[in-house]
């Protein structure tokens, strides 16, 4: 994990602990792995859902998945840009991750690969863009 920056001055993220940006700047979803089991699970568990081990280091996830579900969004607190698109996206380490998809609704299917990006979907209450991780079409 040494190659990724908590702090990347040109992104503010909305979840900073959810996402990091490598050295080539690309973005790295930082979920768990169980040291018992070695199940995985995004957020970082603090306890593991298989075996109840509290043994859970960081680890980077997979980039890319499979769009399980989606559904369009057409209200959200101030601040979120709407309608914006969330959906579940299964990644191949045994994890279902939901997040944004940066895609217009006319183009999804389900089963349909996606890969990791960043994006913006929200502003704060100055009008500056708060980023967080999306998935979108490959």
């Amino acid at each position: 994990m040494d190659a990724l920056n908590r702090a990347d001055a040109d992104v503010r993220f909305v979840a900073p602990g959810l996402v990091e940006i490598d050295v080539q700047g690309k973005p790295v979803l930082i979920g768990g792995c169980c040291g018992g089991c070695g199940a995985r699970s995004f957020p970082r568990a603090l306890v593991c859902t298989e075996c109840m081990s509290e043994d859970i280091e960081p680890v980077a996830l997979g980039t890319e998945g499979t769009l399980y579900s989606y559904s369009v969004v057409h209200q959200a607190p101030k601040g979120w840009r709407v309608p914006y698109v969330v959906g579940y996206v299964d990644l191949p380490d045994n994890v279902r991750v939901f997040a944004h998809l940066d895609a217009d609704p006319k183009t999804l299917a389900i089963d349909m690969p996606v890969t990791l990006a960043t994006g913006v979907v929200a502003d704060d209450a100055s009008g500056a863009a708060l980023s967080s991780y999306v998935f979108k079409p490959l």
